[in-house]
């Protein structure tokens, strides 16, 4: 009996320090893997909406050397000199507030207004977020353009996103600032997000009633799948993402799979969606937006997914910049309302 003890006790023993150190991996996964900069990159703190440039060599929104034939490339027909834009900053909870530029289009026939915001990493100064931004105020749209929580000039809360958990929830909060402080019907609100913006875009309408209708660049729909792909981009073994969720929950509080995307394809309803991808994308793959097409077809959501052939992650703005913006902008016009 005594040996038997012994042997239980070690194996006790064992299975507590794996955990542990399971736990630590995890932990160290999920901080390395979520972090985020807290201000605007250095190379877009010369990007406004009136003047904004691509990323420059190696900074590119994809790996490897297809980026450089964008280096320099002119976007000035998009330029937004002939719109003045305000500064905002919107409380969100507690001691936390958005940044964000507050765009009129200067359209006396429409009251349709578009919430844009950026991916992981980047900020309302990013080309890839203030280009889609002209695409649609240059079409009679005002553009709410907004840092997500710890990132460009918003409130630094912890240094780290939250795949799209905090950030749908913050969104939802930006929604109703927009009804109490512009006048606006929830009619009239969408919503479009750039990579990262576009998983937090595909989480809100688990989040709010108040956005009526979803624009995408890239998302994506299995969880499970892209934060496999996530921790290997980031250079860790793909299995280590399940170490590093618990962990985010155990010693953070952060629940990343909370709200699913198939439950808040669910409660979309008939609120329309679009989903704007790039075939050849490296950091999405496109499959994915496929996947999330798919389902929403499946249970008789509105849903457009409008593909870019040989064009990477965010490029199709870049590759068939008038198709872009058609595509953007016609969403808008038929989903919401004046």
């Amino acid at each position: 009996m005594r040996i038997k003890r012994v042997i239980a006790i070690t194996v006790a023993s064992l299975l507590v320090v794996t955990g542990a150190g399971a736990l630590a991996v995890g932990d160290y996964v999920y901080t390395s893997g979520t972090e985020v900069a807290c201000a605007v990159n250095d190379d877009d703190l010369n990007n406004f909406p009136e003047q904004f440039f691509t990323a420059p060599s190696g900074e590119g929104p994809y790996p490897g050397p297809g980026w450089e034939k964008w280096v320099g490339y002119d976007l000035s027909s998009w330029w937004l000199q002939d719109y003045p834009y305000d500064s905002v900053r919107i409380p969100v909870a507690d001691q936390v507030e958005l940044a964000g530029w507050w765009i009129d289009a200067k359209n006396p026939d429409s009251n349709k207004t578009v919430m844009v915001t950026h991916g992981i990493g980047t900020s309302k100064q990013d080309f890839n977020t203030l280009l889609p931004t002209a695409m649609l105020v240059k079409n009679g749209f005002n553009v709410l353009l907004v840092d997500q929580r710890d990132a460009g000039e918003s409130t630094c809360v912890d240094g780290r996103h939250s795949a799209g958990q905090e950030e749908s929830s913050d969104f939802a909060v930006v929604a109703q600032w927009l009804i109490d402080n512009k006048g606006l019907s929830a009619k009239s609100i969408g919503m479009f997000g750039v990579s990262g913006g576009a998983i937090a875009t595909s989480l809100v309408p688990a989040k709010s009633n108040n956005v009526s209708a979803f624009a995408m660049e890239g998302t994506i729909f299995d969880f499970n799948a892209a934060a496999t792909q996530e921790v290997e981009f980031q250079g860790f073994p793909g299995f280590l993402w399940q170490f590093a969720l618990i962990s985010a929950r155990i010693f953070h509080g952060t629940d990343l799979s909370e709200t699913s995307v198939k439950d808040s394809i669910d409660l979309a309803g008939t609120r329309p969606m679009l989903i704007l991808h790039g075939q050849i994308d490296q950091r999405l793959p496109y499959q994915s937006s496929v996947d999330f097409y798919d389902y929403a077809v499946s249970v008789g959501a509105d849903i457009e997914l409008e593909g870019f052939a040989n064009a990477d992650h965010t490029e199709g703005m870049l590759t068939e910049t008038d198709r872009y913006a058609k595509a953007l902008a016609e969403f808008f016009d038929r989903s919401l309302a004046n």
